[in-house]
């Protein structure tokens, strides 16, 4: 999946392919956590439950929205991952990566306040 390049400096989701991510300038084949500024490795592991513990970093820096990109398939997590996130007013939607990465690249923009936290399997 190939997509669009940087507007105004903004990180943003080159391409996708299974095990693999390239954001900006850089290859990704680990999960990674995401926003307009910073890319950053996600310690989660293949099939591990996430919680909002694993989403501190994106949590911290207030976004509208975090998009959970699944891997291959769209897999939801936990309720109680979505019922915390709402309570500090963030919201989530989750998808299969290919689909988070396309929806992260159009919400940053238009401008939105939006993180992504996106599996790679």
């Amino acid at each position: 999946m190939k997509l669009e390049p940087e507007p105004f400096g903004a990180l943003r989701v080159h391409s996708w392919h299974l095990g693999e991510l390239r954001i900006g300038q850089d290859l990704w084949r680990q999960p990674v956590l995401l926003n307009a500024r910073e890319a950053r490795p996600w310690a989660l592991g293949d099939g591990e439950e996430i919680t909002l513990n694993h989403l501190a970093p994106l949590i911290a820096e207030q976004p509208d929205l975090i998009l959970l990109g699944t891997g291959e398939r769209q897999r939801f997590p936990p309720q109680e991952l979505g019922m915390g996130l709402l309570a500090r007013g963030i919201g989530l939607e989750v998808m299969d990566t290919a689909a988070a990465c396309r929806t992260y690249n159009v919400l940053l923009s238009e401008g939105r306040a939006v993180a992504a936290a996106l599996r790679i399997r």
